[in-house]
């Protein structure tokens, strides 16, 4: 009778247990537009410019930044011309940005300076470096040759949304190599770095040519 009382038991449990199986990892929905690929076809040399941030948002706007470039070239897609130092170029586009209208004009000169197909700006629109960390960016890349925007992306990434921390074990799991680190994939978490390196991953992989 034993086995089979423990039989029923098991059977009485299993739909508890079966609620508290995690869910499958999968992949956080981004808000993101990528034009037709013929507005894409000549868009191949660009400049990323110095992220802004929205206001009473304070963010390390440089490191930001400079994930995104590294992610842009792993992409191979396009060739990341820098902005030296010392240029202001980008001065009266960035100040255009914050009025909430692109100088045309502005873009038009800076392209002409430096040879360029388009230019990437973006914002840093939500951050918390600490746990649990946070990192919100509006980015869109503009063609000088049509004027218009051929790729914009637009999204938040919570580690206090389920989705967020899912989406995150996945990335974990499939695009960085074992560390050896005692934390295992929640050291995206702790890490300031590595939670940015991650959501810049996320954007730049938005662009998926047919």
């Amino acid at each position: 009778m034993r086995p089979l009382h423990a039989l029923a038991l098991c059977a009485a449990t299993l739909p508890f247990a079966g609620c508290n199986l995690e869910r499958p990892l999968s992949q956080k929905p981004i808000n993101c537009y990528l034009a037709e690929p013929t507005d894409l076809a000549n868009v191949r040399r660009i400049m990323v410019l110095p992220f802004a941030h929205e206001a009473g948002v304070q963010a390390d706007c440089v490191t930001v930044r400079d994930s995104f470039v590294t992610a842009l070239q792993k992409l191979r897609r396009f060739e990341v011309v820098p902005l030296p130092e010392e240029a202001r170029e980008d001065d009266a586009l960035n100040a255009s940005i914050h009025r909430g209208r692109l100088s045309t004009d502005a873009m038009v000169r800076l392209c002409e300076r430096y040879a360029l197909d388009g230019l990437l700006v973006g914002t840093v629109t939500a951050w918390r470096a600490y746990t649990p960390p946070y990192l919100g960016m509006r980015t869109q890349l503009i063609s000088v040759h049509s004027g218009a925007t051929v790729w914009a992306v637009d999204a938040m990434y919570d580690s206090n949304d389920r989705t967020t921390v899912n989406d995150l074990r996945l990335f974990a799991e499939h695009s960085l190599s074992d560390d050896g680190s005692l934390h295992g994939w929640e050291m995206n978490l702790l890490s300031p770095t590595k939670f940015t390196n991650y959501v810049t991953h996320r954007f730049v992989g938005t662009w998926v040519e047919g």
